[in-house]
């Protein structure tokens, strides 16, 4: 079954091939380079500094068409980097595959001439940097593209399509929910403390871009060692910070972490959090400022597994 069609487009030099096959590695789908589909007559006329007319791309653009169908029929799935500049480019793809995704890369003209004043082995010359800008229709609010700049690092982006990649909900009705991973990211739980001595929460996301598409993975993460605690009816602490930083899984039971402020969380059976509310550098504990209180709650004992980071 497909995970999903995706398109990541944009001018020379955006960064189209190194997202795409990041992004493709990620989902564990194939890739295809839209450029090695061009007609040598096309690259040639490229590499001369000539910009393709539309009726230059029209086969071009059939071919990328026919691939997309191709994945959609197989259930394959695919991820296609190439300029696709104007709407009626865009388009022609959408009738290979109607449910097919954006990814736009956006940057200003000065980064993408530096770069592409430094790419080697390509067709593509500097001097065609301002017609493809000229060209380009960004993509229409009904289009539902996925707009970055690349200026930020591009694993950041690839997170970010994959997560909103697995949170769109999907206009193609005749493809299964399967289609696009239910879970692409990891949502870490981190008791911390924050600038003012004060524990507090806060949620991270953790990428699932290993394994397969059916069980999906984290990198490996080194871990110093784990403890079992069961803690009875009743069970409840003083105010205390946490010595290592360690995960914390509620196995059975469920367990409540209070914090100074009055509020707190309560987690059970399958739940998680990552606890690193350490006392600041060089402060001596204050038991109305630091740390967080833990109980037992419910009718059942408490069993937590501790594993150290």
């Amino acid at each position: 079954m497909a995970l999903a069609l995706v398109v990541v487009m944009g001018v020379s030099g955006c960064g189209k091939s190194m997202i795409g096959r990041l992004l493709a590695e990620a989902l564990a789908l194939p890739y295809l380079e839209g450029d090695d589909l061009h007609s040598p007559e096309n690259v040639e006329r490229m590499r001369t500094g000539h910009a393709l007319t539309d009726e230059q791309r029209r086969d071009w653009l059939e071919a990328l068409s026919a691939r997309l169908a191709r994945a959609r029929r197989d259930g394959q799935g695919l991820v296609v980097s190439c300029s696709a500049l104007k709407r009626a480019y865009r388009d022609v793809l959408r009738r290979g595959a109607p449910q097919l995704r954006l990814v736009h890369l956006k940057a200003e003209r000065a980064l993408l001439a530096d770069r592409s004043a430094k790419r080697q082995g390509h067709y593509m010359p500097l001097s065609l940097l301002d017609s493809q800008f000229a060209t380009l229709e960004p993509p229409d609010a009904d289009e539902a593209a996925l707009t970055y700049d690349v200026s930020g690092p591009p694993s950041e982006i690839v997170l970010s399509v994959m997560a909103s990649l697995a949170a769109q909900p999907r206009t193609d009705t005749a493809l299964s929910f399967q289609e696009v991973p239910s879970m692409s990211t990891f949502t870490k739980v981190v008791l911390f403390t924050d600038t003012d001595g004060r524990a507090r929460f806060r949620e991270e996301s953790v990428a699932l871009a290993q394994g397969s598409p059916q069980a999906m993975l984290s990198s490996l993460f080194a871990s110093g060692g784990y403890q079992l605690r069961q803690s009875p009816v009743g069970f409840r602490s003083q105010f205390h910070c946490t010595g290592a930083a360690q995960w914390l899984f509620v196995l059975r039971g469920q367990m409540e972490i209070g914090l100074q402020d009055g509020t707190s969380r309560v987690f059970g059976p399958g739940d998680h959090f990552y606890s690193t509310d350490q006392l600041p550098e060089g402060a001596t504990f204050d038991p109305a400022l630091h740390g967080h209180w833990s109980r037992q709650v419910g009718p059942d004992p408490l069993v937590t597994l501790f594993v150290r980071a």
